[in-house]
């Protein structure tokens, strides 16, 4: 399976034509042991955690992602230890959310594309194996695993310059 993650100039005279949307990676981090095939974010404490799940009776992995370019390491969680044969599916402050169910799936390719010239879309990077992605809206990031390990990219996308001219307007004249 096949995911395409793509960036571009949509309406160029919107945009500043020397600052295109990029997606970059920001961060890489080795793994070992068996493919992660679960990611899940939580805050707690003004902290921002990403969990790896490795699947059911593996414990699972916590980093700190507050700095997403330099996440740390912030232990492991054995759900089975604690009587939940199950997945980590959702987590929130010291509350988390359990299921049942398969969650492996056959690993796929995730590509970056440029669309900045749409009629000829250009490959940026390509990542192989990939056993889980997760797209963070909040804070801009998509996080994906592969047999290299966690990949942490970040959504840079253009700026809007008619917009900043209209907020600079806004700003000045409206007290």
């Amino acid at each position: 399976m096949r995911f395409y993650l793509a960036f571009g100039l949509l309406g160029a005279s919107l945009f500043a034509a020397n600052e295109p949307d990029r997606i970059d990676v920001i961060a890489h981090i080795p793994l070992s042991g068996s493919p992660v095939v679960n990611l899940t974010t939580g805050t707690h404490w003004r902290r921002n955690y990403l969990y790896l799940g490795r699947g059911r009776g593996e414990p699972i992995r916590v980093l700190d992602v507050t700095r997403p370019t330099a996440p740390t390491d912030a232990g492991k969680l054995d759900l089975q230890s604690q009587g939940a044969n199950s997945d980590l599916r959702a987590a929130v402050g010291t509350a988390v959310v359990v299921a049942s169910g398969e969650t492996e799936k056959a690993p796929r390719t995730v590509t970056i594309l440029s669309l900045a010239n749409a009629e000829h879309p250009k490959i940026v990077r390509e990542f192989s194996g990939v056993t889980s992605m997760l797209k963070d809206d909040a804070r801009g990031l998509i996080y994906l695993t592969n047999p290299d390990g966690l990949w942490v990219l970040r959504l840079d996308p253009a700026t809007d310059v008619e917009l900043e001219k209209e907020f600079e307007h806004y700003v000045r004249y409206n007290p």
